[in-house]
């Protein structure tokens, strides 16, 4: 996203968000890339804050966004220190994944339609004790919908990078392929063994990532991209490295 035509004409090309630790603390998001990234309703201009205080004056309209499947994502956070587990709520840590996944299901719901900020990395919307209820489910998918000028899938990274160029311009570099996280409990495709779960699904960002699917796939018809047609942009990206 930083890479895109104007978007940050500052920045060197081969810049990559966070690879030097610290999530880019360092970093003058308004001398590197005036006026592109709103930190307005929020403690910092790229945390987590749920955008409810903010989504007709900062998001609808303006907004791109990354969804993951969301057992995967669960996951993630389980091996990134049970990241969004409220223990301020429940004074110990997750008993079980189990538990862990089902107090923070809903994460991608909860960020697209309450105004909780994100404090730390234990203390954020995923991490918000009251469950989603089935009226905000729908009020995600409907801001996903109507709100948000993209929609990546980030299962289908190397597509949604090249998506992003066809729709809004710019050369296809090597950071927009680069993992800065990989995953130390994840397999060689990037992705986790999930049978540690149960059987327990996330409904509600279940509910969520399908229309963030069909989304991808209307936006992917709607400018040709595929694996066989993106192989310009993906040559272009190697030959930037």
């Amino acid at each position: 996203l930083m890479h895109l035509p104007g978007m940050c004409p500052n920045l060197p090309l081969d810049y990559v968000w966070g690879a030097t630790g610290g999530e880019g603390e360092q970093l003058d998001i308004e001398a590197a890339c005036p006026g592109s990234f709103a930190a307005e309703g929020r403690l910092k201009w790229h945390d987590h804050a749920g955008v409810e205080g903010f989504y007709k004056s900062s998001v609808e309209g303006h907004g791109f966004i990354m969804l993951r499947q969301p057992e995967q994502r669960i996951m993630s956070g389980w091996f990134f220190q049970q990241y969004s587990w409220p223990e301020w709520w429940f004074g110990r840590p997750p008993a079980s994944l189990v538990e862990y996944a089902s107090v923070i299901s809903g994460c991608a719901v909860r960020v697209l339609t309450r105004a909780t900020l994100q404090v730390d990395l234990h203390n954020s919307p995923c991490g918000d004790p009251f469950l989603v209820r089935d009226p905000e489910i729908d009020l995600a998918k409907h801001r996903l919908r109507n709100g948000f000028l993209f929609v990546g899938i980030t299962d289908e990274w190397d597509l949604s990078m090249c998506l992003l160029h066809a729709a809004f311009g710019g050369e296809c570099l090597a950071v927009d392929f680069f993992n800065n996280r990989p995953g130390k409990n994840s397999s060689k495709d990037a992705l986790y063994n999930t049978s540690a779960l149960e059987g327990y699904t996330d409904k509600a960002d279940g509910a969520l990532y399908d229309e963030a699917l069909a989304l991808f796939s209307e936006q992917s018809q709607r400018y040709g991209v595929t694996y066989e047609s993106c192989q310009p942009c993906f040559r272009q990206a190697t030959a930037s490295k």
